[in-house]
This record gives C-alpha cells, sequence and structure tokens, in this order.
C-alpha cells in the first residue's frame, strides 16, 4: 500500500508500520504540547519557588542571629541610651541658655577681658537640635584670650567656638572675633 492511499477514515486497517508510525508523531505531537503549556510553567514556578525559599532561608538566618545575640543588643540599647541621656544634660534647656551667656560674661570678666559686643546670632533648626549661636568680641592679651577658650570649654555644657579670628590690637593686645554655639535638644511633640 502507497502512504498517498493512506484515510485517516480508515486508520484502524492501515499496515502495521503505519499506524506505529503514525501514533509515534501523534504521541510526540501531544506530548510536545503537554511540556510547552503543563510542565514549562511548572518548572518556572518551581525556579521561583526555589529562589523564594533561598531568600526565605537567609532571612531565617540572620533572624535567628539577631534572637541569638537579643539580650546583649538589649544591653547596648541600654548603655545607649544612657550615654545619650549623658549628652542630653550636657545640653543647655531654653532657660539655661540666658545663664550660659552670663557664664560666658563672667569667664571673660574673670580672666580680664573686655567685651566690645556680645550679640545672639540666628537660632537655626536642625534634625534633631537646635543650634544657639553667640557672637562675642572680646579684647585681651594672648594669655587672657587662651584661659577664656580653655575656661569656655570647661563648662559643663557644650559650647563650641567656632569662626576665631585673631587680630593684633593696640599694644600686646588682641581681638578676638568669635561665634560661641551651643545647642538645645528638639523635644518631640
Amino acid at each position: 500500500m502507497n502512504i498517498n492511499e493512506l484515510d485517516f477514515e480508515t486508520v484502524g486497517s492501515w499496515p502495521a508500520l503505519y499506524r506505529a508510525v503514525f501514533i509515534a508523531v501523534v504521541c510526540v505531537i501531544l506530548s510536545g504540547l503537554f511540556f510547552y503549556y503543563v510542565t514549562t510553567p511548572q518548572l518556572e514556578k518551581l525556579d521561583t519557588v526555589r529562589a523564594q525559599e533561598i531568600s526565605l532561608k537567609n532571612t531565617f538566618k540572620v533572624k535567628a542571629a539577631l534572637s541569638a545575640n537579643l539580650e546583649v543588643y538589649r544591653a547596648q540599647m541600654t548603655e545607649i541610651n544612657t550615654i545619650f541621656e549623658g549628652l542630653l544634660n550636657k545640653l543647655p534647656s531654653k532657660k539655661e541658655v540666658a545663664s550660659l551667656l552670663d557664664d560666658i560674661s563672667f569667664i571673660g570678666a574673670n580672666n580680664g577681658l573686655q567685651f566690645r559686643s556680645i550679640n545672639w546670632g540666628v537660632v537655626k533648626d536642625r534634625e534633631l537640635s537646635v543650634e544657639v549661636p553667640i557672637s562675642l568680641q572680646v579684647v585681651g592679651r594672648y594669655q587672657q584670650i587662651g584661659k577664656f577658650a580653655a575656661d569656655i570649654a570647661a563648662l559643663p555644657r557644650i559650647v563650641v567656638l567656632d569662626d576665631i579670628k585673631l587680630s593684633k590690637g593696640k599694644g600686646d593686645l588682641l581681638t578676638l572675633n568669635v561665634i560661641a554655639k551651643t545647642y538645645r535638644y528638639k523635644e518631640e511633640k
């Protein structure tokens, strides 16, 4: 029998070789379609789930390490809070800023300096604090100015001397222009 004489309506009466080839071709086509439409999406989903599994394992490892050190972290947080409270106590409150100006004036007078001017600067809001600058101009000898700066540094409150300009005056006198900055902690509302 010739291949051109085969009729699809009489597949059952085809010779055994032709039937076997036809069945094999149909099986290959069905297998290909099954693989493309059923197996491939499942393989892609499997890859996604495997990647998610690796991510979850890594997250678990990190969290397990954190939980193993939880008591150490709590102790560190307590220590950090203690240090933070100590630093906050070194910052003047709103009421103490004016007394800080008195302290600076007293230190200058105690060291024999003459104040030419004391001016409040523009208060600047920062993220966690408020910067309060005080512009000072004092006249005195080198040793007096050095002692003044050392005494300012020894204050119990944080005061930073910034934008220092030292110029020669009459005789052995020097003129110091400086901005003394202090910071107030922004109270959370």
